[in-house]
């Protein structure tokens, strides 16, 4: 696992967006922000080979590679960004981004 050190950085680099945003205030955005932090671990809940799985968006995944669990929760981020953005009184004008960084 030395190698995953910069596995962080999409994370941090929103973070370090959102501070900045915080201190400027502009009043014509509305900007949230999700971060998404996954432990890499073995254990009873590690995902196996050929496990499938039931995303938030209520799609199932086939895990054909076990580091697969940053990206299952990036993609379930996305559903819930979407989901919220659709709640509001302009969905056509929200806009969703992602960042992500994989070392491997």
């Amino acid at each position: 696992m030395t190698a995953m050190s910069r596995d962080k950085c999409g994370a941090a680099a929103f973070a370090g967006f959102m501070a900045a945003v915080a201190q400027l205030a502009p009043d014509h955005l509305n900007i949230e922000c999700s971060l998404a932090f996954v432990r890499n671990e073995i254990g009873p809940e590690a995902y196996v080979c050929d496990e499938i799985i039931r995303s938030r968006a209520g799609v199932r995944v086939r895990v054909v590679n076990t580091d697969a669990e940053g990206r299952m929760v990036m993609a379930d981020l996305l559903a819930e960004m979407r989901e919220r953005a659709l709640r509001l009184p302009q969905p056509g004008k929200a806009r969703l981004l992602t960042c992500a960084t994989l070392t491997g």
